[in-house]
């Protein structure tokens, strides 16, 4: 069963390339015993965190995954590990959206990658996926919520890995004839 046109495999992979900038791969939600609500969502180049009832802008913090992992290496360490790996799989999207931009302008460049692009692709969104899904279990895992002062601590939206691991396997296992 052939999911994709084999005239829009390239054209698919780009758009899936591109569609990825803008998927959360983590949503997260906590309360604490005082009633105060916190929503986390992690997008592959940067986090948002805002909290209920203190105002859109007072209650907003956008960070990148780099910033995340500078502010708990020295007292989250499995955490730690876990923003690193973010921050590697938002180089690995990097370079998929440089393919990308050059499967789109210079085709004839990326002609001589294996695939034609196409499994480089797919392939950077399976490592995408795995890479974000080893984060988001070692994020649940390792959450120091009674330290925080959150009392729950919930993953509530992981739909965004779903889409990663599709668009990986739709491109690598593409029909090219």
């Amino acid at each position: 069963m052939v999911w994709i046109n084999s005239e829009y495999v390239e054209e698919f992979a780009v758009l899936t390339t591109w569609l990825s900038v803008f998927l959360p791969w983590s949503v997260v939600r906590a309360s604490s015993a005082e009633g105060a609500e916190l929503v986390v969502l992690r997008f592959p180049f940067f986090g948002i965190q805002y909290v209920f009832g203190t105002g859109l802008v007072d209650g907003t913090t956008v960070r990148t995954p780099w910033e995340y992992y500078t502010l708990n290496a020295g007292q989250f360490p499995a955490q730690a590990t876990a923003y690193l790996v973010w921050a590697l799989a938002a180089v690995v999207l990097v370079v998929a959206i440089v393919v990308s931009i050059l499967m789109y302008f210079e085709h004839e460049t990326v002609e001589r990658l294996p695939g034609r692009g196409v499994y480089v692709l797919g392939a950077s969104m399976l490592v995408l996926a795995v890479a974000f899904t080893g984060a988001a279990v070692q994020l649940h895992l390792h959450q120091p919520a009674d330290i925080l002062g959150w009392g729950f601590y919930a993953p509530i939206g992981l739909l965004g890995l779903v889409f990663f691991y599709a668009f990986g396997l739709l491109d690598l296992f593409a029909d090219r004839t």
